[in-house]
């Protein structure tokens, strides 16, 4: 599981640190962190549905193009986004996986062109993975879908809400997400 960790921190200063981030003029790269809250249900033979909430952080790493800008709206394709996401209190115990594609609407400027609103849609897989009392990793995979919105501050600078849903339907992530494009 470090490895994959390793892996995924690696792509991200790889991507943010070379010239390949910017092959197109119109490409961005992003890495953003979240936290917020974690609700994870399960069913229990006997005892019904039990869900927990546990306080959560993510991070992520997103390549995006442009692929069409007007007067009213900018639509950018999230050609691809990796997450991982766990909770505060064992990181090392429970984590997700996050890989998705998707697509981001801009609104104008205002604000002296500086500032402008978002809503992002992504979807694709999420893979779950969970220590048992005898250390060994469980798997569990899902489909996933991310919504968000939030305010671009400037180039650079982003913040807002985000929603994650899983349909297996164990776990919806709420989080506050900052971000910072290169």
């Amino acid at each position: 599981m470090k490895a994959i960790k390793l892996f995924v921190a690696a792509v991200a200063v790889a991507f943010a640190t070379s010239a390949s981030a910017k092959i197109f003029e119109n490409n961005h790269f992003t890495a953003d962190f979240s936290v917020g809250g974690t609700v994870t249900s399960v069913t229990v033979p006997f005892f019904g549905k039990i869900s927990n909430t546990d306080a959560s952080f993510g991070l992520g790493a997103m390549f995006q193009t442009e692929i069409l800008s007007t007067e009213w709206v900018t639509l950018d394709w999230d050609v691809f986004r990796l997450a991982w996401v766990a909770p505060f209190s064992s990181p090392a115990d429970w984590d997700q996986l996050h890989f998705k594609t998707g697509c981001r609407a801009y609104s104008p400027t205002f604000a002296n062109d500086h500032l402008r609103g978002y809503t992002n849609f992504d979807m694709g897989y999420v893979l779950g993975l969970a220590k048992d009392g005898n250390d060994d990793v469980q798997t569990a995979s899902a489909f996933g879908l991310d919504w968000g919105i939030g305010i671009q501050l400037n180039k650079k600078f982003a913040f807002g809400y985000t929603l994650q849903y899983e349909s297996n339907g164990k776990s919806k992530n709420h989080f506050f997400t900052f971000g910072y494009t290169f």
